[in-house]
């Protein structure tokens, strides 16, 4: 609608002035039209810059005319009449027309601004509906600099999947344990899932930035969260291609002169340059080709993504989803990368780009494959520690773990670590003894080196696959013993083991005590004390010791024994250098060769004292070894480091009392006083530790192993409070011993073969075992019942009595109440005096009758229990 200047100077059409229709102007320069359109456009402009939105309704309850003026340059708003009926025609007036165009008003700030405006309660008010504006566009966006510190990835805390599996494995199993397995398996994924949606945040801030730094972030930071994400091969190989398209656009000398795209025209043209090159541009950068967020559709936006209509009478489901602006795709992009959007690797000049504005390369230039990003993987046999390194047990940390397999991130420990762990504990100097022993059997230097390094040998079957049935399960040896007997079955052996820790714990002790009173009091270092004193002093002090080492546990023990081993090695070397001038090889070697049974006793004798003493506690030092290390080396250097000392120093002994006949008797009766005879004066010290540290390590040993076969047995205590009650249970055999036997070298022999019979059966059944196994243990059905092993194995423990009732009947006694021991040597007519009546060789019957047993019937019964474990 047209209007005059006074309606336009006033912005309100005067009453006696009817609407009319001018005639059209023939250029702008004769007039200029307002209408409706106008007045929405100067309205949109001022609410945009007053920052309202939204459609606007101007209301004035009663207007008020205003006089009409001279409408000026400086008028910005023009107001639409207020529509009325339709009144009398009349003479239309003559439109305002300008002599010259004038060229737009420019846009001057606030506090420039023309004074003279109109101001929205001056306009008039309407009385037909509400004007509604057009939507506001939302104003261009600058893109923002890169920033000049990227983002970190976010940290991911989940286990991978050979972790979580393994911690399954390894994970302590009791009643419910399967509902704790699968919520532990739900709090992991749904942690995957909340580590899923933070990376992919991460990765799309990242790639909006679009540097290469940022990019090469996402490079490095991918690997890290396998099993989290799939992974996107397409999306690697664009990566690739990016980035050697810009390393090589880099290294590109540059172009003399950009090139502009240009639309090619078909007319004239092959159909092959039709498909091909439309234009030449310029090299493309790396952000240039890495797409930022924006570039991808919003699923809302996707024609595919309708909403959905549960109901057709309740119509569409309101989503309150907001729209979101991008690109529509008919179909989903695929993963893998189209060959025409693929970067040359060789690129070096412009691309060419088609007419669907597709970059493809120029004719001589060949799109070379692109080798897809490298994963780090990790081997089957691996255990991969995420977020921390694996840390050894403190020392002052009392170890928590007892039937449980030790956990996998302190499981430190190397093969060599066994060697030291087991040296210190047997090498104390009191083995001279038994080389003096085995002389005065009847055999000569070579047969007595012989029974000892037979002996020996023989001690490495039970300690070498105890030691590896203690790294396969992480669990102490009479846990892992319930595969062999099941979990019922198992007391018996577990009962036997506290028995035979007991009595070797309170044996070194007694020794440890025996020995510091007679080297004080002999050295005359005791003072006012006597030796019985002495002697007091000593069990209580080395108790004590033994008790708060095996407290802790693991951590204080192992270093403990490294030191202790140290020690023990140069005491060993400086005692063999002082007694050398005992020496008499030639001596020696004129003893000529006993009956060769007595060899047999001899290996009974050392296999007994030296193997079969710590078949039981075998796997307890193993628990701690990583599981990467050689199963191998570690069956070899804990059976080595065991019997290396003691086979050195009985053959040492042996050749001590082959060279003078009178030593022989005396380290059989009396070795401490012997050996301090053969020692300078000044040596006591020395020589006392070289005799009670080496006891004070067995000790320490027995209470502590002792612990956890009281655990097997069923107590339920925690490890800590079963070393206590062991320690107390050692302490009152030890003092037995010490104040109530007057002669207790009988003793200890007889008690020591009477209980090497049934520990030789159990070893032979449960290391032949461990030969058939291929597989390692269930642990979890070795802590909890009703998992892959049975609560009895009959077999295996009928023939752990029958073995050991076999045994007993082949061994002999001189205390009176084991008189009825041997009773198989009378029913087949061997003397009790003779030769063979003295070998004890009803040890090795059990061991023999023990390994046999898995042999001939367990196989198929280990098969099961592997394949129900798989």
């Amino acid at each position: 609608m047209g209007f005059d200047d006074d309606a336009q100077t006033s912005g309100v059409a005067g009453p006696s002035q009817p609407p009319h229709t001018p005639e059209k102007p023939t250029s702008m320069q004769d007039a200029e039209v307002y209408d409706d359109d106008a007045l929405a456009a100067a309205m949109s402009e001022e609410s945009v810059r007053l920052g309202y939105s939204g459609p606007i309704s101007i209301v004035r309850p009663s207007p008020q005319p205003e006089p009409q003026r001279t409408a000026g340059p400086s008028d910005s708003l023009t107001a639409a009449p207020a529509p009325s009926a339709p009144a009398a025609p009349s003479t239309p007036a003559a439109p305002a027309a300008f002599a010259a165009p004038q060229p737009p008003a420019p846009v001057l700030p606030p506090d420039e601004a023309p004074t003279r405006q109109i101001p929205l309660a001056d306009l008039p008010a309407p009385t037909g509906p509400p004007v509604a504006l057009p939507p506001i566009p939302p104003p261009a966006e600058t893109p923002a600099a890169p920033p000049s510190v990227l983002p970190p990835p976010p940290h991911r805390e989940s286990l991978p999947d050979a972790d979580l599996v393994r911690g399954f494995d390894g994970q302590a199993v009791a009643e419910g344990s399967t509902a704790n397995a699968m919520r532990t398996l739900e709090d992991q994924l749904r942690l995957r899932a909340d580590e899923a949606s933070a990376y992919r945040d991460w990765e799309s801030r990242m790639l909006a930035i679009g540097t290469p730094e940022a990019i090469r972030s996402v490079e490095e930071a991918r690997p890290g969260f396998t099993g989290v994400l799939t992974p996107d091969e397409g999306f690697l190989e664009f990566l690739q291609a990016a980035r050697s398209s810009e390393e090589e656009a880099v290294a590109a000398p540059p172009t003399p002169a950009p090139y502009d795209l240009v639309e090619p025209s078909s007319a004239g043209s092959t159909p092959a340059e039709t498909s091909a090159v439309a234009a030449v541009a310029a090299v493309p950068t790396w952000s240039s080709i890495v797409p930022s967020a924006a570039d991808y559709p919003h699923p809302a936006d996707l024609q595919s993504a309708d909403v959905p209509v549960l109901d057709p009478q309740l119509g569409p489901l309101n989503t309150d989803s907001q729209p979101v602006s991008g690109p529509r795709y008919d179909v989903e992009p695929e993963d893998d990368v189209d060959e025409t959007d693929r970067v040359p690797t060789d690129a070096t000049g412009p691309f060419a780009v088609t007419v669907a504005g597709v970059a493809t390369a120029l004719p001589d230039a060949t799109a070379a494959p692109i080798t897809p990003l490298e994963t780090p993987r990790t081997s089957p046999a691996e255990t991969v520690i995420p977020h921390e390194e694996r840390h050894a047990p403190r020392a002052f940390a009392v170890e928590p773990f007892g039937v449980e397999p030790t956990a996998v991130d302190q499981r430190v420990g190397r093969a060599a670590r066994l060697f030291w762990l087991w040296f210190s504990a047997n090498s104390s100097v009191l083995s001279l003894a038994f080389g003096g022993i085995l002389i005065s059997l009847g055999v000569s230097l070579r047969q007595a080196i012989v029974a000892a390094f037979v002996g020996v040998a023989i001690s490495f079957l039970p300690l070498g696959l105890g030691t590896l049935a203690g790294k396969w399960s992480g669990q102490p040896t009479m846990i892992a013993s319930r595969a062999t007997f099941g979990h019922v079955g198992n007391i018996v052996p577990a009962v036997l083991a506290v028995i035979t820790r007991l009595f070797w714990g309170a044996v070194l002790l007694w020794l440890l005590v025996a020995s510091t009173g007679r080297i004080l009091v002999g050295a005359g270092l005791a003072g006012p004390f006597s030796e019985r004193q002495v002697s007091l002093l000593a069990m209580a002090v080395g108790f004590l010791i033994a008790l708060v080492v095996a407290y802790f546990g693991y951590g204080l023990f192992a270093r403990i024994q490294l030191g202790l081993s140290i020690v023990s090695a140069l005491l060993i070397g400086g005692l063999v250098a002082l007694t050398w001038t005992s020496v008499d090889i030639t001596k020696a070697l004129t003893i000529g060769d006993g009956p060769w049974i007595l060899v047999v006793t001899g290996v009974v004798l050392v296999f007994s004292f030296v193997g079969l003493i710590w078949a039981n506690s075998s796997a307890d030092l193993a628990r701690y070894q990583r599981p990467g290390t050689s199963g191998a080396a570690s069956m070899l250097l804990a059976p080595f480091g065991t019997t290396l000392a003691p086979f050195l120093l009985i053959a040492y002994g042996a050749v001590l009392a082959a060279s003078k006949p009178t030593t022989a008797s005396r380290l059989s009766r009396a070795p401490i006083d012997t050996i301090v005879a053969l020692l300078p004066a000044w040596y006591p010290i020395p020589l006392l530790a070289a005799t009670t540290l080496s006891l004070l390590s067995g000790v320490i040993l027995s209470v502590y192993s002792g612990g956890f076969a009281l655990q097997a047995t069923g107590l339920r205590v925690l490890r800590p409070w079963a070393t206590v009650i062991m320690g107390a249970l050692l302490f009152a055999v030890a003092m037995l011993l010490r104040y109530t036997v007057a002669d207790v070298t009988p003793l200890f022999r007889d008690l020591a073969t009477t209980l090497a019979v049934p520990v030789a059966a159990w070893a032979g059944i449960f290391a032949a075992e461990m030969l058939i196994r291929r597989r390692r243990f269930d642990t979890g059905s070795l802590v909890a019942r009703g998992g892959v092993y049975p609560a009895v194995n009959w077999v295996n423990l009928s023939m752990l009595v029958v073995a050991t009732a076999i045994g007993l009947g082949f061994t002999s006694a001189t205390v009176g109440w084991l008189g009825w021991e041997g009773y198989l040597f009378a029913a087949t007519g061997v003397p009790l005096t003779s030769d063979l009546g003295g070998t004890d060789i009803g040890v090795l019957v059990a061991l023999a009758l023990g390994v046999l047993t898995p042999l001939v019937a367990g196989v198929p019964r280990v098969r099961r229990q592997e394949r129900a474990r798989a």
